[in-house]
C-alpha cells in the first residue's frame, strides 16, 4: 500500500548534508557521525524541516550502505536506532528510512556486492519501525535494482530517486541509462515512488516529470538542490522553480 495519499502532493523535507556544513560538520566527515556524537544538531535540522511544513523526514543515515567502510565505528546497527529517534521525535508524519549510492557497481576496490550493503543497511532502518524506505541518489541501474530488492525484501513500501545528468539527448544517469529508462525500471521492478534528486529545478526537469507522469503510474518524487553553499538559489526564487 502506498504511504502517499492519492491526488495530493506531499511535501519533502529539505537537505540534511549541507544544512550540517552550515552548522560546522567538518567537509568529509559523514553525517552519521553528528548522529551519535552531536545528535542535537540532527535534529535541530530535522526540526527546521518539519516547522516549515515537511510532511516526510529522511533519516540522517545517506551513507549507511557503506559508512562501516569509512568509519568502523558507524555500523547500521548503531546508527540506526538513533537517527530513526532523531527523525522519529520531530513528529512528522511519515519517517523514510534513507540510503544513497554506494558506488561498488562502478568500480567498487573491494569486490562486495552492492546489495549486500543495503541489504544490512534497510533491514537495520526497518527494524526501528519506519514507515517507508528511501533509495536515493541512484547512479547504476544494476545497483538501484540491487537495493530495490533488498529494501523490498524488508516487506516495506520503497521509494526509488536518481541523480540524471543531462545528456545532447536528454536526462541519463551516469552509468548512460536513460533517465526515464532508469526511472520506469524501477517502477516495474516493484517501486511504491520514483524519481530524481540533486538536480536543477527548471524546464528540463519540467519535461522529464510530463513523461514520468505518462509512462510511470505510482507517485513522482522530484527533490531538486538548491545548489552547494556558496552558490545557493535564494528560497523565494526556488520555491516558484519548484512549483
Amino acid at each position: 500500500m502506498s504511504p502517499f495519499r492519492p491526488g495530493a502532493p506531499t511535501l519533502l523535507d529539505g537537505a540534511m548534508g549541507t544544512a550540517l556544513l552550515a552548522r560546522g560538520l567538518t567537509p568529509g566527515v559523514l553525517p552519521e557521525r553528528w548522529v551519535l556524537e552531536r545528535p542535537s544538531e540532527v535534529a535541530r535540522v530535522h526540526a527546521s524541516h518539519v516547522a516549515a511544513g515537511a510532511e516526510v523526514l529522511l533519516t540522517c543515515t545517506f551513507n549507511l550502505a557503506r559508512c562501516d567502510r569509512v568509519d568502523g565505528a558507524l555500523s547500521p546497527e548503531r546508527v540506526a536506532p538513533r537517527a530513526v529517534a532523531l527523525a522519529r521525535s520531530c513528529r512528522p508524519r511519515l519517517v523514510a528510512g534513507a540510503v544513497g549510492a554506494t558506488g561498488l557497481a562502478r568500480g567498487g576496490d573491494d569486490g562486495d556486492r552492492p546489495g549486500e550493503g543495503y541489504d544490512r543497511a534497510l533491514r537495520a532502518l526497518a527494524a526501528e519501525g519506519v514507515d517507508l524506505l528511501w533509495i536515493e541518489s541512484q547512479l547504476d541501474l544494476g545497483e538501484a535494482r540491487a537495493a530495490l530488492r533488498a529494501g523490498r525484501r524488508t516487506g516495506l513500501p520503497v521509494v526509488a530517486t536518481a541523480f540524471l545528468r543531462e545528456d545532447a539527448a536528454g536526462p541519463v544517469a551516469l552509468d548512460g541509462t536513460p533517465g526515464l529508462e532508469f526511472l520506469r525500471a524501477l517502477w516495474l521492478d516493484g517501486a511504491a515512488a520514483v524519481g530524481v534528486n540533486c538536480v536543477a529545478a527548471d524546464a528540463r526537469l519540467a519535461s522529464l516529470v510530463a513523461a514520468l507522469a505518462v509512462h510511470v503510474p505510482v507517485p513522482i518524487v522530484v527533490k531538486p538542490s538548491a545548489g552547494l553553499p556558496g552558490s545557493l538559489v535564494p528560497p523565494v526564487p526556488f520555491a516558484f522553480a519548484v512549483r
